[in-house]
């Protein structure tokens, strides 16, 4: 085999999913939000958190969809189970649990006082007798299904999900999950912002390559020119309509500053400098694609609003969070294996950091001036070329949910 077939890129992409215009009202329109409120957020399987945050018996975090206006407690019971619930004392409604994180092994409604240990168990009541007759045991937290894959937790809000996690996921089979789940891996930084946009254009602006050229000549476009940036669809999954790739260049058409060099020496938390020293978990066979020499990260997108990063050294997790049809919350974490141990490693960390926080402004400041032309009806259609492939599986996956087929593709 010779060094060009080593060095091949995937193709860009394909018009296999059609070539049809895309309306710009399903990214405007209050009544299709509300579609998608019913038929995805309250059907479909969510990332809360991650598994992580819940070391011991009592460990709780919160998770609140805001376009349902929806608080869900996940807990860590005293056999090491995972629970989730509604946020909802059976009393009169109050929040039990009003921090975002915390420790409790009982969880005391600030209203009344009513308890609720880590199941959810109704366990006492201020001044019972009051009220004559009072079933305890069927006044426990209102259950949600939830489940853990590759370290990171899911909720689902319809009591009897019509697939499971495992199913929901495929093609990213039992390899992703033990390497995303290799508890080796820990938080390290994230952010969180607001937008005046439709959520979705959050997601678009991370699952295409065809706007790197463009969007970032100032930064990254020479280490991942968009010829670079292949998508590749799985029609047949119904959680993961597709990703995209990134890989270096034969020979790096941009210009690497002394900084990104000398950072490079000492880790991998930058997704574009090639790295002489690189932190890695275990358990990345199948899930890597180490083989190609040029290969930089995969990225794949979970429906509804996860974009996912893997890397041999990083996981990057974007998670969109609806609020409107012209408004949501924008997160991104970043994970990494060890400790920072030295001065070398921290100025890699920070160097990565200040990188990938200007690539990403770039990407995302587009969004709220293409939603003010949707909104004012100056863009009727969104036109999508076969290297944006994967925006049309996504927009594909959407219209099957929001026509309420389930988990048909």
């Amino acid at each position: 085999m010779g060094n060009a077939d080593i060095t091949a890129i995937p193709p860009l992409g394909s018009h296999e999913l059609g070539t049809e215009a895309i309306p710009s009202d399903h990214y405007s329109s209050d009544e299709f939000f509300e579609l998608e409120k019913k038929h995805i957020f309250k059907k479909t399987w969510l990332m809360a958190g991650r598994e992580s945050d819940l070391v011991k018996h009592g460990d709780y975090f919160t998770f609140y969809i805001d376009a349902l206006e929806v608080s869900i407690i996940i807990t860590k019971d005293k056999n090491n189970k995972i629970n989730a619930f509604y946020n909802a004392c059976t009393h009169r409604g109050a929040y039990v649990a009003t921090e975002s994180c915390g420790h409790a092994k009982f969880m005391t409604c600030d209203f009344h006082g009513w308890v609720f240990d880590s199941e959810g168990t109704l366990a006492d009541v201020p001044s019972e007798e009051l009220f004559g007759e009072l079933d305890k045991s069927k006044l426990g937290l209102k259950p949600v299904t939830v489940d853990v894959w590759g370290g990171f937790v899911f909720i689902n809000l319809d009591p009897k999900p019509e697939v499971s996690l495992e199913d929901y996921l495929a093609p990213l089979n039992k390899s992703f999950d033990k390497y995303l789940g290799n508890k080796d891996w820990s938080w390290s930084y994230g952010w969180r912002a607001e937008f005046n946009a439709n959520w979705k254009l959050l997601v678009d602006a991370q699952i295409e390559g065809y706007h790197v050229d463009q969007t970032h000549r100032n930064t990254i476009a020479g280490a991942i020119p968009g010829t670079n940036a292949p998508a590749e669809v799985f029609p047949d999954s119904i959680g993961v309509p597709a990703k995209i790739s990134a890989y270096r260049p034969d020979k790096m058409l941009g210009v690497q500053t002394d900084v990104a060099l000398l950072s490079a020496k000492h880790g991998a938390t930058s997704l574009y400098t090639k790295s002489e020293n690189e932190f890695t978990a275990d358990d990345g066979e199948g899930v890597l694609n180490e083989d190609h020499p040029l290969w930089i990260f995969d990225a794949y997108l979970i429906f509804p609003n996860i974009v996912l990063f893997i890397q041999k050294g990083q996981i990057l997790v974007q998670r969109t969070l609806p609020v409107s049809a012209d408004k949501c919350f924008w997160e991104v974490d970043f994970f990494h294996t060890g400790e920072i141990e030295d001065f070398g490693q921290a100025f890699n960390s920070e160097q990565g950091r200040i990188q990938i926080r200007d690539v990403l402004t770039e990407d995302l400041y587009t969004a709220e001036g293409i939603q003010k032309n949707f909104n004012a009806g100056v863009i009727k259609e969104v036109y999508i070329n076969r290297q944006e492939i994967s925006i049309r599986a996504y927009y594909h996956r959407l219209m099957s949910a929001v026509k309420g087929e389930g988990v048909s593709k």
